[in-house]
């Protein structure tokens, strides 16, 4: 894989709020962004028989099932059986709280991250129903929040809250190198030669690693909250962000354009995304119980730069910190908005309309300002309004979401304890 890294440098430079972002020219006029193609997941079976938290869960491709982790330290292999039902094949204990998993099938091993630094690497059985230790790794010094197996480079990378990613080899656990950020690691997405922190400050860290040796290449810092899950499209080389914010971010790795831009749909905290590279479709869940499905195979349009101003652009008002001209009028300085369809800096008696405008990431109803209104009022075959993207409520906030787009299932870890399976083959 190659990126230029002289583009991310670029990119770090703007934020997707102050930068035009491209990724098609125009709108897409097809109905391949419609709501019919992009049907709501089917729920296949609840599980929930835990007695505890579960922290995470990874559904499986080439059985039908699914692993979880839970706070009362249980690791645990779901089946189906022949009556429908999912049972657990494997229930193993770990010694402290697992916080994440990682399952390779192609070898059948499978990685538990605690909550005390520790890494466990078990082999598991071709009948699904043992487990064999394989490994234990006394790594960090704090919760593990990423995991990651590289069968080809036999490498196993972790990342943890203590601000130190890691990666080991997978055949004799020999440390083979590190790297420390100046926060705490929240997730992590290996795309070799380089590796994505999200970390609780808000910004996305860009390493490259050259055998032992970690060279940061640049912090990209858009996001106003917590980076809480990241997502990696191998073949545009798109790197996505989810935020406490409530915004997704797609970072234009590879596009040699130095572009950046947001996807708005959540109105809640983001806490994970996951990429299906088959369908080119996003997924995005949030706390609040409510799951994006992003169609991004649809053309999109440039989102505007912000514009600076101390006045109103439309009605020439001064913002508050503009006190020469609030003393000249006589008046009282308003709060700067800025128009999400031109980018104008406005006052909220210029920008009191709202809409959605999919086309610019827009899928729930943003502010825009009075003359884009007009515009888009008078010449509405201008703008095409069509959703691409299908929102579902979960009914429950999501702790875990998982994918496989070999079988179409996927598995949501809930917050009451609920562990939902879905089949997304028709999405």
């Amino acid at each position: 894989m190659s990126i230029d890294e002289n583009w991310i440098q670029k990119i770090a430079l703007h934020s997707p709020r102050r930068m035009s972002a491209q990724i098609n020219s125009r709108p897409s006029s097809s109905n391949s962004g419609t709501n019919e193609e992009l049907a709501k997941p089917e729920l296949l079976a609840k599980l929930d028989d835990h007695v505890a938290r579960v922290t995470d869960g990874w559904v499986l491709a080439n059985e039908d099932g699914l692993w979880t982790a839970s706070e009362d330290k249980s690791v645990r292999l779901y089946l189906r059986r022949d009556n429908d039902q999912y049972w657990p094949s494997i229930n193993h204990f770990m010694p402290v709280q697992p916080t994440c998993l990682f399952y390779c099938e192609e070898v059948h091993r499978l990685l538990v991250g605690l909550l005390n630094g520790h890494v466990f690497v078990y082999d598991v059985a071709d009948d699904c129903n043992s487990l064999r230790q394989r490994q234990h790794f006394t790594l960090h010094a704090g919760p593990i929040s990423g995991l990651y197996l590289s069968i080809t480079s036999e490498l196993i990378f972790s990342s943890s809250r203590d601000k130190t990613v890691l990666w080991h080899c997978s055949e004799n656990g020999t440390r083979q190198g590190g790297a420390s950020i100046d926060s705490s690691c929240v997730c992590m997405v290996v795309a070799q030669p380089f590796i994505f922190i999200g970390d609780y400050g808000g910004n996305v860290h860009v390493l490259r690693i050259d055998g032992s040796v970690a060279q940061h290449l640049h912090k990209l810092s858009a996001h106003t909250g917590t980076v809480t899950s990241l997502a990696w499209d191998n073949d545009r080389q798109w790197l996505f962000s989810g935020s406490a914010d409530n915004l997704v971010i797609i970072w234009d790795i590879g596009g040699r354009k130095g572009e950046a831009y947001e996807l708005t749909g959540h109105k809640s905290r983001i806490t994970k995304l996951y990429y299906g590279a088959g369908k080119k479709q996003l997924f995005s869940a949030d706390e609040s119980g409510k799951l994006m499905i992003w169609d991004m195979s649809a053309a999109r349009i440039v989102t505007p730069a912000w514009a600076t101003s101390d006045t109103c652009q439309l009605c020439e008002a001064p913002f508050f910190w503009n006190l020469q001209a609030m003393w000249q009028k006589k008046v009282v300085g308003q709060r700067q908005h800025h128009c999400r369809i031109c980018g104008r800096a406005v006052c909220g008696s210029c920008c009191s309309a709202r809409t959605t405008y999919p086309p610019m990431g827009f899928e729930i109803p943003v502010r825009i300002c009075k003359s884009c209104d007009e515009n888009m009022k008078n010449h509405s075959e201008r703008y095409n309004l069509t959703p691409l993207a299908v929102g579902h409520d979960i009914r429950t906030g999501v702790v875990g979401l998982h994918v496989q787009e070999l079988n179409g299932r996927m598995v949501i870890v809930g917050q009451n304890r609920s562990i939902l399976l879905y089949n997304i083959k028709n999405q």
